[in-house]
């Protein structure tokens, strides 16, 4: 029976998918493409930071309502303005305002598309690798960290852009009349 031989990866695979994320290797953008791509850099901050924050308010939601077993609920007559009814499916239909958790729910959920549709413009201006496509996604499920990968993909967009700068004349093929 042979050995295998030892492996020549430098580090686990998690440490190679960090580094990956860290890199802007791969990235090729069309010439025509890069004045595109501060503003898609922009949209791309401003939903992973919308995205990260409502993340953790489901998080808090959860742990509300899983852990302590109490919805959210704001405007209830009779309550102060946020009230935390205990959930009881018997009486859940029952409730009058607004339930904050469901609400909570549904807007990451939305906010989480347009956080993908702003991932993919980027991606697709920057012609990055697939993969880094999917670790961006990824940033906008596991809390907090939407906020270090957008932080560490704006640094390189913003090192890509400074390393190949535009000729002043070049709007993106638009002309300026």
């Amino acid at each position: 029976m042979q050995q295998a031989a030892p492996s020549t990866d430098e580090g686990t695979y998690l440490s190679r998918l960090w580094e990956q994320l860290r890199s802007v290797k791969g990235a090729r953008p069309r010439a025509a493409d890069l004045p595109k791509v501060p503003a898609a850099l922009k949209l791309y901050q401003v939903t992973a930071w919308i995205t990260g924050i409502m993340l953790l308010l489901l998080c808090a939601e959860m742990i509300v309502k899983y852990g302590f077993g109490h919805w959210v609920y704001a405007f209830q007559p009779g309550e102060p303005l946020i009230s935390f009814p205990p959930v009881n499916p018997a009486t859940d239909p029952y409730l009058k305002g607004v339930n904050l958790s469901i609400a909570v729910l549904i807007v990451h959920g939305w906010l989480y598309v347009l956080y993908l549709f702003a991932d993919f413009r980027l991606w697709s201006l920057m012609r990055m690798p697939f993969t880094k496509f999917v670790q961006i996604a990824l940033g906008g499920v596991i809390p907090f960290m939407s906020f270090i990968v957008e932080g560490l993909i704006t640094k390189q967009v913003q090192t890509y852009l400074a390393e190949h700068p535009q000729p002043a004349g070049n709007t993106g093929g638009r002309n300026e009349h």
